[in-house]
Formats: C-alpha cells, sequence, structure tokens
C-alpha cells in the first residue's frame, strides 16, 4: 500500500470511519507472530505500568522530513524472577531520513536503552509490530530481543498508547511536534 493510501486510511479511521468493517472500532490487534510464539515462553519480568513520552524534531507533518526522535519511558510496578528490578527508564534517540506522518505506520526497527533501578542497564532491539489508530489514540506494539546487558537474549514485548494525538496537525503548519501517554514492558524468557 502505498503511504498516501495509508495516511488516508489513518484519517478516515479519526473522523469515525470504518477501519476494520466494524462501525468505525478500531480493528483488534493481530498479534504478529513473534508475539504468539513469544507467549508460550516465561516471564522473566514485567512492568505493566509505565508513563512516555516522544519528541519530534522538526515536528512531524505530511512532507517527508529528516527528524529527530528522542523519547523517555518511566516504568512503574515492575515484577521480575529475581525480585530485585522494580522499575526502569528507556530513552530512544533516532535520526530517522525522510520521516512523516505516514511512516508512522510503516514497520520499523529502533534501539531503545534501559536503566534499571538496580543501575544495571539493557539495550532493546525492537520492531514496531502493529499499529492502531482510534479518533485521538494511537496504539503501537514493538517486539524484539534484548540485545545486550541485563536480561540479554530475552524477548521483549513493548507497547505504547498515545492519547490525545491530533494528526490533522500533520496538514498544519505546527505538525505533530510530539506524542505521549502510558506503556508497558515484558521480557520472555528464553525455552
Amino acid at each position: 500500500m502505498r503511504r498516501g493510501s495509508r495516511l488516508a486510511l489513518l484519517l478516515s479511521g479519526l473522523m469515525g470511519s470504518v477501519l476494520s468493517g466494524c462501525g468505525g472500532e478500531a480493528p483488534a490487534p493481530v498479534p504478529p507472530e513473534d508475539i504468539a510464539q513469544g507467549q508460550q515462553l516465561p516471564t522473566v519480568m514485567s512492568c505493566p505500568v509505565g508513563s512516555t513520552m516522544n519528541r519530534f524534531s522538526p515536528p512531524l507533518s505530511v512532507v517527508p522530513r529528516d527528524t529527530t526522535v528522542t523519547g523517555t519511558s518511566t516504568f512503574s510496578n515492575c515484577v521480575s524472577l529475581s525480585g530485585e528490578v522494580t522499575s526502569g527508564e528507556l530513552s530512544v534517540h533516532v535520526e530517522l531520513p525522510g520521516f512523516a506522518c505516514q511512516d508512522l505506520l510503516e514497520v520499523g526497527s529502533a534501539r531503545a536503552d534501559i536503566t534499571w533501578n538496580t543501575g544495571e542497564s539493557s539495550t532493546l532491539l525492537q520492531t514496531r509490530g502493529s499499529v492502531q489508530v482510534s479518533n485521538a489514540t494511537v496504539a503501537i506494539t514493538y517486539v524484539g530481543t534484548v540485545e545486550s546487558g541485563k536480561f540479554q537474549g530475552a524477548t521483549a514485548i513493548r507497547t505504547l498508547t498515545y492519547f490525545d494525538v491530533n494528526l490533522f496537525d500533520c496538514f498544519s503548519s505546527r505538525g505533530v511536534p510530539g506524542m505521549s501517554g502510558v506503556t508497558t514492558l515484558t521480557l520472555l524468557g528464553l525455552p
């Protein structure tokens, strides 16, 4: 599907049109194959509560521009098998050439660093597996692995739900300067 077609689909969902033939509701997520396989692995760490904020410089618009994405996610109430990890802070800093609003719907990979309350760290390599848009909410699921550091080799599943996103700003001179919302993180162990 071409980028322009995806953006038209995205905006039609914002206006309450039918995204999946279900009367304007966003479709139920269809988990990527990796998630379905990963659910059979034991959970080694789970952070069910978190907040997230991403900033785009320059703000996203329908016109592709070289964009820097900086983001922070703060996780709390984490539970790990060892019992030591109870919270963490994830940071992202990515330079994206020719990035635009419609690229939010495309598959993409990025690294993110997490510093845990224990002082240890992890580097995640994750791919955007699914994106849902419903009115002013954007929900994204990332799937990947812990590339290095604490929990190395574990499967990582991270969800982000952004609220009050006005994607019509993509067409304005203001653009979309950032998105904020809630996030979760689950790490699944090796069999």
